[in-house]
């Protein structure tokens, strides 16, 4: 199970490559929370998702807060029920694009990708050619991150 964030839904919505994240990953899993957040963009703005449409996309309830609560003092409730369903389901892959959402998520021991991971595993698998366009359109939508993580990314994947 793969567990996500808003954030790297978002950023694939906004390029228009929704299908391409569907066809990386499958299936998804998103909190009540990331589900409302997700919902709050403008039909036919850039970054809309139609959960209705998007079946991939499951949205499901926490059983319990208790590790929801005491996030919250540090996260956004997105970012807390999205670390609490990911220890829940105890999910193989949970997606966060926010350094301080990771840094917690690493330290409860879940394994962490975003939507760059998702375009450097794309690239690692032959389905894509290059990873720095669709970044670079991200960063034109205006998702953030980091110059030096960007230039850190392209030498990896040997595009810098």
């Amino acid at each position: 199970m793969i567990v996500s964030n808003a954030t790297p839904l978002i950023a694939f919505a906004k390029i228009n490559q929704l299908f391409f994240l569907q066809k990386i990953v499958r299936n998804l899993v998103i909190s009540t929370a990331v589900a409302r957040e997700i919902s709050t963009y403008p039909v036919g703005k850039s970054g809309f998702i139609d959960l209705q449409q998007e079946t991939w996309i499951n949205v499901r309830s926490l059983a319990s807060d208790q590790q929801v609560n005491l996030l919250l003092p540090i996260l956004d409730r997105g970012e807390a029920e999205t670390i609490a369903l990911g220890l829940e389901e105890q999910a193989k892959l949970v997606l966060i694009d926010e350094l301080s959402c990771r840094k917690v998520a690493q330290a409860l021991n879940l394994n962490i990708s975003g939507a760059v991971g998702i375009l450097i595993l794309a690239k690692q698998v032959g389905e894509i050619a290059a990873v720095k366009p669709l970044i670079e359109a991200m960063r034109h939508q205006g998702i953030y991150y980091n110059p030096r993580f960007i230039e850190a990314v392209l030498r990896q994947v040997g595009e810098g």
